[in-house]
């Protein structure tokens, strides 16, 4: 995996401000990833764009090239080079593939385990592929998912549930029973807060946009209003989370002062967004309570230390199972090559042989079978040798069946010894006559099924 390469703007280095500068919107994907593909110089490109990180991964045909990268994400948003390349960290090859999985299964995560980065990841596939996706990238991609999918299924990170929603509302739960709870937003983030926030016993309106994404939220208990309605939503309430995909805020302290007069009931506003949906110049004022993705940073993560070694070890069975995939694919040509000298020197040796013309079709197939049985060991050592970067090795292998020089020059004279050594050896000549039906019984479905798998990729 030399090609792939991530440059990783996360919230833990990065301020605020920028990552919220960097900030992608899922619809303006489709438009940017071929831009910034083109301005890497890459063959695929993903954007991985949440709360918490802006990154870029990227594969390339020969090395990877961060510094490309990291100008191509500068310039597409109107950063400077250098305070982009001072804030992100880069990862090339293997590095850069482990990043990713442990992003996938939350272990980079400020709120430890969190399981919403998953389908983060995955929707960033998505978009990858519908741009014209890289079969490498992909596979990366896919194998990240389905690591998050194990890491969730098979340790306590899967038991806790844990996201930045659940612990925004951990944050501020002391304070919610029979308080009024306003959620603006209806996507994943609003179902976690709605169901924490019901079963904490606030009263919750959720206010959105698009009414009909919001009604599902009736049925949980909570009312539900238009996004026309927020002054008068924000005026009532005493906690209030925004988490919608607006490019702008919704509240600032103009909005605040004119809806909610001073000397009023104090109101807490938590703010999962990026970009930000709450201006921060609603600190000012004396009443409001701003927190922030910033804030929450500094919240302590849930107690998952224990499950991280467990974690980690379904990151290296996957990385293991990808890097034996990228090795095979990368092999393949090399391999083949292998197997067709072999089959030729075979081949050749039957050509020797006074092979009887009714049965030299099965005895051709069941030199074969034996000379891909035989090679098995060979194909083994190739992938071992392409998966630690031994092309040198792989090359040494790939020609270990190459007919020799002067084998032209020495044929007359074997002709003999290989026809009676064929005979003997295989079959026996006198019984090759008296068991030519044995020789088609031979020729079954389950003699197939020896050929290992890995073989196949030679066929």
């Amino acid at each position: 995996m030399t090609g792939l390469g991530c440059v990783s703007v996360g919230g833990c280095k990065a301020p605020l401000d920028l990552l919220e500068r960097l900030a992608f919107g899922g619809a303006e994907l489709a438009g940017r990833i071929p831009r910034l593909r083109a301005a890497a110089g890459a063959s695929g490109l993903a954007v991985l764009s949440t709360c918490q990180r802006v990154e870029l991964y990227a594969h390339w045909p020969g090395e990877p090239d961060l510094p490309a990268l990291t100008a191509a994400l500068a310039a597409d948003r109107g950063v400077p080079e250098p305070v982009v390349s001072a804030a992100a960290t880069g990862y090339a090859g293997d590095a850069a593939a482990r990043h990713l999985l442990r992003v996938a299964t939350g272990l980079e995560s400020f709120v430890l385990g969190e399981t919403e980065v998953a389908g983060q990841v995955r929707a960033a596939a998505e978009a990858s592929r519908s741009t014209g996706g890289d079969v490498a990238l992909d596979r990366l991609l896919d194998t990240a998912v389905s690591a998050a999918r194990r890491a969730h299924r098979s340790t306590g990170v899967a038991a806790t549930s844990r996201s930045v929603a659940a612990a925004a509302v951990d944050v501020v739960a002391a304070g919610l029973p029979g308080r009024r709870l306003l959620l603006v937003g209806a996507g994943q983030v609003a179902a976690t807060v709605v169901a924490r926030g019901v079963a904490l016993g606030a009263r919750v309106t959720v206010c959105n946009r698009t009414r009909r994404h919001a009604d599902r939220f009736a049925a949980a208990g909570a009312t539900v209003v238009d996004l026309a309605d927020l002054p008068a939503a924000l005026a009532a309430a005493d906690v209030a989370f925004l988490a919608t995909a607006a490019p702008h805020p919704l509240v600032d302290a103009e909005l605040l002062r004119a809806c909610r007069p001073a000397g009023g009931p104090s109101l807490t506003l938590v703010d999962l967004a990026l970009p930000r949906n709450v201006h921060p110049s609603v600190r000012e004022l004396p009443s409001v309570r701003l927190i922030d993705l910033a804030d929450l940073r500094a919240a302590e993560a849930p107690a998952l230390v224990a499950e991280v070694a467990t974690v980690e070890e379904v990151i290296d069975a996957e990385l293991a199972r990808y890097r034996r995939w990228a090795a095979a694919r990368g092999v393949g040509p090399a391999l083949r090559r292998m197997r067709a000298d072999a089959e030729q020197v075979a081949r050749e040796e039957v050509d020797r042989a006074d092979v009887p013309e009714d049965v030299r079709a099965a005895v051709e197939r069941a030199v074969l079978r034996t000379v891909h049985r035989l090679t098995h060991a060979t194909t083994r050592e190739m992938l071992a040798a392409a998966e630690a970067g031994d092309g040198a090795l792989v090359e040494q292998l790939a020609g270990l069946y190459a007919p020799a020089a002067d084998s032209a020059a020495d044929s007359a004279t074997d002709d003999a010894h290989a026809a009676a050594g064929l005979g003997d050896a295989l079959l026996g000549r006198a019984a090759l006559d008296a068991h030519r039906a044995q020789v088609g019984a031979g020729e079954q479905p389950a003699d197939q099924s020896r050929v290992h798998p890995a073989d196949q990729l030679a066929v």
